[in-house]
């Protein structure tokens, strides 16, 4: 079985051999961009960079799928958002929140696909496609109509709108929803298998459960509608609590972080949506032991969790070995998982 047939076979509950071992979220290390000697921002700005880092996450240390680009800011920039590259050329590039007063402040760029970074991505993916399509499954982000929100408003001053004008919150929201779609289906169509949605700042230790509820569920809800294919909604945080709301938007797969109750959200998916998680990136993956990335593989694996990840984007810092010690603990198993 191929990774690419392990990964869709999980996607549709299927039986598989073993659960697939990936990461839905960034995976460029600082360890990969010295091998390679590609960094940001020039891995932006070239699409075959931009493809070897990403599939250096496949062809350094084993994990089982493509994912790129690798940060969320190539839609905040689009829409007028300037980029903070950090002082590092291996820093997570950055787009500050702007603090528009009102949506009407907001230009919602014309001939979408074709500015920024927006073509190099999906030049990227078409070059992935040609050389790992038939093998490995190729996961492309996307940003969360909230979290582009949040961005374009400001996190603090959405969350204060939010009980004085909750109207003014959700017409922020609704700006990117159409373009968001428009992306995400292009790269569908350029041989992505299946679009991420990251909704990082619409987490409930952020915005607490209610805040999820009204104003970043429906339009994850209207997003996953229209996108042409699967989809996996990611959103950092405690996601105990909403797992029923994050399934009611009808995502194909829920990627949980691992502060979520990984057994409670399992048993509230089955025949719904695959789950994918929830390994701890800090204090396992980053900093941690192989032993301890060991043990706590084992935890998620435990837990019955269909695609076996790192639980949010996986940090720079992230040493090579303590990624293969998570793909090598999966592989390890060898044991049957029921869809």
């Amino acid at each position: 079985m191929t990774p690419k047939e392990r990964f869709i076979k999980a996607m549709r509950f299927k039986k598989v051999d073993r659960p697939p071992v990936l990461s839905p979220n960034q995976t460029a290390t600082v360890e990969q961009m010295d091998s390679l000697g590609i960094y940001f921002p020039d891995a932006y700005s070239d699409a075959q960079k931009m493809a070897a880092l990403a599939s250096a996450a496949w062809e350094q240390v084993g994990l089982e799928g493509i994912s790129l680009p690798f940060c969320q800011t190539v839609e905040a920039e689009v829409f007028g958002l300037e980029v903070k590259w950090g002082r590092r050329k291996t820093d997570i590039p950055e787009a500050p929140f702007r603090g528009y007063s009102t949506p009407d402040g907001v230009e919602v760029p014309e001939n979408f696909l074709e500015q920024g970074r927006i073509p190099v991505v999906l030049e990227a993916i078409e070059i992935l496609k040609e050389r790992y399509g038939d093998e490995v499954p190729i996961m492309g982000h996307v940003i969360g109509p909230f979290s582009l929100a949040a961005h374009l408003a400001n996190m603090e001053k959405i969350l204060r709108l939010s009980i004085k004008n909750p109207t003014l919150v959700k017409e922020f929201t609704n700006l990117g929803l159409e373009a968001i779609a428009e992306y995400a289906n292009a790269m569908l169509e350029r041989g992505a298998d299946a679009i991420v949605i990251e909704n990082m700042f619409a987490s409930v230790d952020i915005m607490g459960v209610k805040g999820y509820v009204n104003f970043a569920q429906p339009f994850d809800r209207e997003l996953v509608r229209n996108i042409r294919g699967p989809t996996i909604l990611h959103i950092c945080g405690d996601g105990t609590r909403i797992i029923e709301e994050m399934l009611a938007t009808g995502a194909s797969c829920l990627s949980i972080d691992s502060k979520t109750d990984a057994r409670r959200a399992v048993s509230a998916s089955r025949g719904r949506a695959a789950i994918m998680g929830n390994i701890d990136t800090v204090y396992a993956l980053a900093f941690g032991t192989p032993d301890e990335v060991v043990a706590e593989t084992r935890r998620s694996i435990e837990a019955g969790i269909d695609i076996i990840a790192p639980g949010c984007a996986i940090s720079p810092l992230t040493p090579n070995r303590n990624l293969r010690a998570m793909v090598e603990t999966v592989k390890s198993l060898g044991h049957e998982t029921d869809g």
